[in-house]
């Protein structure tokens, strides 16, 4: 039996582990309900912010340097440009690991630590950093570069705890492994020992088909088995795995995009013993088409998500997704969610036209008939002006048997470029399950240095927080 189909039949077999009997309540879908109206993140320290000094289309770089100095966040700003963010918390102590992307000027890893349910953030370490202590010429202008490491996701294998980056640089990124560091946390320094500039030269993850990052871990699988979604750049009209014409998206209609995505996304699944060298497993079905063009489907599925386990013996997944409207293939236009029995087949249980959270909608024509997108109100309630343009990236963590908090990342306009003061902003929203949640990927089992205000209630019933 060769390595691949050994490890899809051990994986088979720990499902069956895992999954609780069905039980009378199997065929009920999770419902999921707001506790909170979206809230947009703030932070207190770090690095520069765009709001501090007023950052603009004219002025991109505002307050970026004084005197030929990087300058830090002096108080508490919107904490942008901070996206893809990857939460686990200790009781109420919310811990983010973030990607600091200030466009087209710099890229490094951030993490921060909430009190409030990620409306404020302490900043905690930067690390990684692709321009450190490097200025543009003046405050109208940028450095041109932001091709770092960046979509931090963490994960414990066999008491060995990583981290993952995507590559970002031309060539690279979605065509190389996923970029790996080993981490040794300590109180105050989650992210020890990453060195304090950017780290092409570590070791990449084997295995996973051109990466653009992992979804979620399986929790309690052994061996550890993730979600991970492959990026195939320009394969809807490239060899071997080229579409049809009328399965290519066209140029969008309502987007200020200057053409249309041809990229290929499939969630994937794969196993790993070492957290390095991973066998995939082949793809997951039912949670996108990667031939559809109708407006109101998902075409893409973004590589940051929550896996969850129900105490009826479902499989939940929060994802982000998009398709052909956004002209872009990073899944960002709304947050949705699927269920499995098997993790394999999935069904969307929230998708573009019920999402839990949605960009602002739209009316467009397809076939010959108006289609508003989405058709009902967003489990979290219509869009706010600060994700408008872009929603993606969601991090849940328990707060309860039943009760969360779902960080995500937020975008005024569609592109960085149309608002350079307000793109790449962080936000959160309390939500409420109608299932039991007994497991979930982000890690709340893993062991990490306690902050002196975490508590000791993770776990319990919260429902009437």
């Amino acid at each position: 039996m060769n390595k691949q189909k050994f490890s899809f039949v051990f994986l088979i077999a720990m499902i069956v582990l895992l999954v609780h009997p069905v039980s009378a309540q199997s065929g009920k879908v999770n419902v999921w309900t707001a506790e909170s109206l979206p809230q947009q993140g703030h932070i207190t320290g770090g690095p520069w912010t765009l709001q501090q000094r007023g950052a603009s289309n004219l002025a991109p770089s505002a307050g970026y340097c004084i005197n030929g100095v990087p300058q830090p966040n002096p108080g508490t700003e919107r904490m942008a440009p901070y996206y893809f963010a990857f939460v686990t918390n200790s009781g109420n102590t919310m811990h983010g690991f973030f990607d600091y992307r200030p466009r087209n000027s710099n890229e490094a890893v951030v993490a921060a630590t909430s009190t409030d349910f990620g409306q404020t953030w302490q900043f905690t370490q930067e690390a990684m950093e692709l321009n450190k202590g490097i200025c543009p010429a003046s405050d109208n202008v940028d450095l041109a570069s932001e091709a770092g490491l960046g979509h931090p996701y963490a994960m414990t294998v066999n008491g060995h705890r990583f981290l993952y980056n995507l590559d970002r640089r031309p060539g690279q990124v979605d065509v190389s492994g996923l970029v790996v560091h080993e981490l040794f946390p300590q109180p105050g320094a989650p992210l020890n020992p990453l060195p304090a500039t950017v780290d092409f030269a570590a070791p990449r993850t084997t295995g996973l088909l051109n990466p653009d990052g992992i979804i979620a871990e399986v929790p309690g699988s052994s061996p550890k088995t993730v979600l991970y979604v492959q990026k195939i750049l320009n394969g809807d009209r490239t060899a071997p795995t080229a579409l049809p014409a009328d399965q290519q998206c066209g140029q969008p209609s309502v987007f200020n995009e200057p053409g249309p995505s041809h990229d290929i996304s499939i969630p994937r699944m794969a196993t790993t013993e070492d957290g390095i060298n991973f066998t995939d497993l082949g793809p997951v079905n039912g949670l996108n088409d990667i031939t559809t063009v109708d407006p109101t489907k998902i075409r893409y599925i973004g590589p940051r998500g929550t896996l969850l386990r129900f105490e009826n013996g479902k499989w939940g997944l929060i994802l982000s997704g998009g398709n052909c409207l956004d002209g872009d293939s990073d899944a960002f236009h709304f947050l949705g969610y699927a269920e499995s029995t098997d993790l394999r087949n999935w069904t969307i249980i929230n998708g573009i036209q019920n999402p839990i959270a949605s960009t602002i909608p739209l009316t467009v024509t397809f076939n010959g008939s108006p289609v508003t997108i989405p058709a009902t109100r967003p489990v979290v309630g219509d869009s706010l002006g600060w994700f408008n343009g872009r929603i993606y990236g969601p991090s849940f963590v328990r707060m309860g048997e039943r009760d969360g908090v779902m960080t995500f990342t937020g975008y005024h306009t569609p592109r960085p470029n149309d608002d350079r003061g307000d793109t790449r902003g962080i936000g959160s929203v309390r939500l409420h399950s109608s299932q039991k949640i007994v497991a979930i990927s982000n890690g709340d089992d893993e062991p990490r240095p306690r902050d002196n205000d975490d508590d000791d209630d993770h776990g319990k019933d919260n429902d009437n927080n």
